[in-house]
């Protein structure tokens, strides 16, 4: 899931495009489909160049190791003789998760700093650059970065952690996507996505299933980190700083039973397998359709408390001047 992460991009910035309409689908999709092509091209690939004796000796494809080497492809390509091709993987091995940390740093840094703007984090980290650059929000998105090492042990147990609170962010998307249509039918639309709620429903479900799998080892690292935010707002707020009101009929009414719930699921769970700490209870086939009882209901909940038409337009309006105070500011940077 870490690998298709890529489509977030064409929606982050669908804000830049001159026809959304148009543009958002081809980057969102064809993201997703030349991802998608490139795996499978790769895995024929492994498949067709393996020697069928590894795989009789390991027993089963859960099994199949390569002792020695860092990963299969590179394996495979060090039998060929193609000495060059390992080389080139591994060293894609060492700048890839580079690039992407990069990349990753830069993206929180505007998150941090649409939190200030929002006042739900310090003013300082809204402070940018003549360039707009938010430097002090770089700084600390840096910092936090090197600490969250600290709790993962491997680079796939970090990934899964990333993986999981990204599509844990993506969740409120659908919902918010319902409540929108909800109160705001007539609402001027750039791009609008059909299939009314049936779209959000399946990506809500899509998001919880990608959370439930990860795993227990993950998910509950996950729960705290959450907790830990939930924590620091209302501590933030009671030190005096000019905190937005928290609206919790329409928030904690589907939040605190979501995120519960997901806990909860991965608990009773078994994954990773073998289970690590989890109950070992729920099974891949009856795991799915408790998922998505579970999905619809706490959409259906989200959407019986979703903020009342007023509010939603003052968050609206509110939007629309800060992102025109925002572009007028970087228009006269030098």
């Amino acid at each position: 899931m870490f690998s298709y992460l890529g489509f977030r991009q064409g929606i982050e910035f669908a804000g830049e495009t001159d026809n959304p309409h148009r543009n958002v689908p081809i980057a969102v999709v064809g993201s997703v489909l030349i991802t998608g092509l490139i795996y499978v091209a790769l895995q024929v690939a492994f498949i067709g160049a393996l020697d069928p004796s590894d795989l009789e000796k390991s027993g089963s494809w859960a099994n199949l190791t390569f002792s020695g080497d860092f990963g299969p492809l590179a394996a495979v390509a060090t039998a060929l003789g193609l000495g060059w091709l390992a080389i080139l993987l591994y060293a894609d091995a060492i700048i890839s998760p580079g690039d992407t940390g990069l990349i990753y740093t830069t993206t929180t840094s505007r998150i941090s700093y649409a939190m200030a703007k929002n006042r739900n984090a310090p003013q300082a980290l809204a402070r940018t650059t003549d360039r707009g650059v938010p430097m002090i929000s770089l700084i600390v998105t840096f910092l936090v970065g090197l600490i969250v090492f600290l709790p993962f042990p491997s680079w796939q147990q970090l990934v899964g952690f990333i993986t999981s609170a990204t599509v844990l962010s993506f969740a409120s998307g659908p919902l918010v996507l319902g409540a929108l249509r909800r109160r705001l039918p007539q609402a001027e639309r750039p791009f609008r996505v059909p299939g009314g709620h049936l779209i959000p429903v399946i990506a809500f479900f899509a998001s919880n299933l990608i959370v439930y799998w990860s795993g227990w080892d993950i998910v509950w690292k996950l729960a705290i980190a959450v907790a830990i935010g939930f924590v620091l707002l209302p501590i933030y707020k009671a030190l005096g700083n000019d905190v937005p009101d928290l609206d919790f009929a329409a928030g904690a009414s589907w939040v605190l039973p979501w995120l519960g719930g997901l806990v909860l699921l991965s608990w009773l769970g078994n994954y990773p397998e073998p289970a690590a700490g989890n109950l070992n209870i729920l099974t891949f086939e009856t795991s799915i359709p408790l998922i998505l009882v579970f999905s619809v209901a706490i959409y259906a909940l989200a959407m019986k408390f979703c903020l009342p038409t007023p509010e939603m337009e003052r968050h609206i309006e509110a939007t629309k001047e800060e992102a025109a105070l925002e572009e007028e500011e970087l228009g006269s940077a030098p």
